[in-house]
């Protein structure tokens, strides 16, 4: 290897997961995980190597990461020094799209309120895709915008993203153009999913729905 996307050098510990070349790991195994420390290593520090293809190369103490890449230049260096470097957060279920604060049904819900007492009141997800309606394309990803930097900053690198709160098809196309500029512009990955029948309208039909939606 001639070069390196990034190395991270000097951390207490490396949160690996799997620790004979599993591709995951589920069920009963999942408590179980890789964790290396420098302590039990015997070292002062522990780095990892990301290849220029954006996978891992290599994980080990720092002395043995210095000399194996002594001749590797690195495009970027952290010091994690008394760190944890652990692998990314996947939020595999959001709804990051939106607009209409519902902070308010907080209040209707500790005095005992149902959620259908809650949406016979006019709140809800109706109330939310009233909102989505109307606000423009350049608000609802200035909000996205501010949501997945919030997310990226505690550790959530790769996130699933649906539509939903348009339930009609204008809107619908909106959110999901909204979706498609955030995965090209922002720093976290994003996978999008068409959700337009999340629920049903006001004063649309079930048969409706499902042919806007087709």
């Amino acid at each position: 290897m001639s070069d390196a996307r990034l190395i991270i050098r000097h951390a207490r510990q490396i949160v690996q997961v799997c620790r004979n070349k599993e591709l995951r790991l589920s069920g009963k195994a999942m408590n179980d995980i890789c964790v290396l420390t420098s302590e039990a290593a015997g070292s002062d520090g522990l780095s990892l190597v990301v290849g220029g293809d954006g996978l891992i190369a290599d994980v080990g103490t720092d002395r043995e990461i210095a000399v194996r890449y002594a001749n590797v230049k690195a495009n970027r260096e952290i010091d994690a020094r008394n760190k944890s470097v652990l692998p990314g957060f996947v939020d595999a279920h959001s709804h990051p799209v939106w607009a209409g604060d519902r902070v308010h049904e907080f209040a209707m819900k500790l005095a005992g309120a149902s959620y259908m007492d809650v949406h016979a009141a006019g709140g809800g997800i109706h109330f939310t895709v009233d909102h989505t309606h109307k606000a423009t394309e350049e608000e609802l990803y200035g909000s996205l915008k501010h949501r997945l930097q919030q997310m990226l900053s505690s550790g959530t690198t790769f996130v699933e993203c649906k539509s939903g709160y348009g339930l009609d098809v204008e809107t619908e196309i909106k959110m999901l153009r909204v979706i498609e500029r955030a995965r090209r512009e922002l720093a976290i990955g994003i996978s999008a999913t068409f959700c337009g029948a999340h629920s049903i309208p006001n004063l649309v039909l079930r048969w409706e729905l499902v042919l806007s939606a087709i």
